[in-house]
């Protein structure tokens, strides 16, 4: 395991979510919903350590901008200095609109994001659930997950209905290579 991330969720486990990175397995499912043959511009919310950015740098197309927001500096700077393909921000994912616009950025293809919306109050998860809806182009895809044992919290029931309310449909997709076992969320713009 990597120790950043590890140091990281003790300094702040609550916005970590997870004593774990991420999977190969949930990385592939979380980026199978992208087509990547047409994306010009894809946004990771949250990438830790970059078990999806990874995935993202290599199977985007050239002239496909990929850009990653993460909270934690110490994430960033790593992040930055092992994917120089991807333009890595220092911030939070409620700045989202902020970061696009600073770049001339009018709507995204895709987001993918990694971050603990079961720890998150209604009010955050509200603030970037809305920030990825408007910055994504009709037919984009959002792709997020949740814990398989977070489903019986609350907050996990309410990210579900946001996202089914805002988008119209979702599609949930379990995924047991991960610890702990995940289940993907995808929805369309």
């Amino acid at each position: 395991m990597d120790i950043r991330f590890l140091r990281s969720f003790l300094a702040n486990p609550l916005r970590m979510g997870s004593a774990f990175p991420s999977s190969p397995a949930l990385a592939g499912q979380i980026t199978d919903p992208i087509n990547f043959a047409r994306a010009r511009v894809i946004v990771e919310l949250g990438p830790g350590t970059g078990a999806f950015t990874r995935l993202l740098a290599q199977r985007a197309h050239p002239a496909c901008r990929v850009l990653a927001l993460e909270l934690d500096a110490e994430l960033a700077a790593y992040v930055a200095t092992r994917y120089p393909r991807v333009e890595v921000i220092n911030a939070a994912a409620q700045c989202l609109p902020e970061v696009l616009a600073e770049r001339g950025i009018p709507q995204v293809d895709a987001v993918v994001c990694g971050l603990p919306f079961a720890n998150f109050s209604a009010a955050q998860q509200a603030s970037v659930v809305n920030a990825v809806r408007a910055a994504l182009r009709p037919g984009g895809a959002f792709v997020s997950y949740s814990f398989v044992h977070a489903q019986v919290l609350p907050t996990s029931r309410r990210f579900r209905r946001s996202l089914q309310e805002l988008f119209g449909r979702l599609d949930i997709h379990p995924v047991f290579l991960n610890a702990p076992p995940a289940l993907v969320y995808s929805c369309v713009a």
